[in-house]
């Protein structure tokens, strides 16, 4: 008699982390479909948001630069600080996309992902829930 009160416990805590993961998945996978019907389209200064995805609690944007290289980054690595500090705070604006409320709603976040023309990554500026003022 007494396992089964922990056992309860156990089993209401797995179904109610599931079910908050299926909404999260849900609303993940309608803000693809949605935003991924208008890709690719330009981003800023030659860049061009090529695709989304899901990736754990994240939805991941690709953003691809057909012209610098991270070889070149790492040659003027003062530059892309400053580029990755300004898509940090660009990132904010992402509070606003109507395709991401309900992900923000459920718990998940959001990221740029910068990558070259061969897909190798520059970095990841990141968005989460709670960096969002409440609606």
């Amino acid at each position: 008699m007494r396992w089964r009160r922990p056992l309860l416990l156990a089993a209401t805590l797995v179904v109610t982390a599931g079910c908050g993961n299926r909404a999260l998945e849900q609303a993940q996978r309608r803000a693809v479909e949605e935003i991924g019907a208008q890709l690719p389209r330009p981003y800023r200064d030659g860049l061009v948001v090529e695709s989304v995805r899901r990736d754990g609690d994240d939805l991941v944007l690709v953003i691809r630069s057909a012209d610098i290289t991270v070889a070149m980054a790492r040659a003027r690595p003062e530059v892309f600080d400053a580029l990755r500090a300004d898509e940090q705070d660009a990132m904010l604006a992402l509070c606003d996309e109507p395709a991401l409320a309900p992900v923000r709603a459920a718990g998940g976040g959001a990221r740029r992902r910068f990558v070259d023309a061969d897909g190798a990554v520059f970095f990841d500026a990141t968005l989460k829930a709670s960096d969002c003022p409440s609606p």
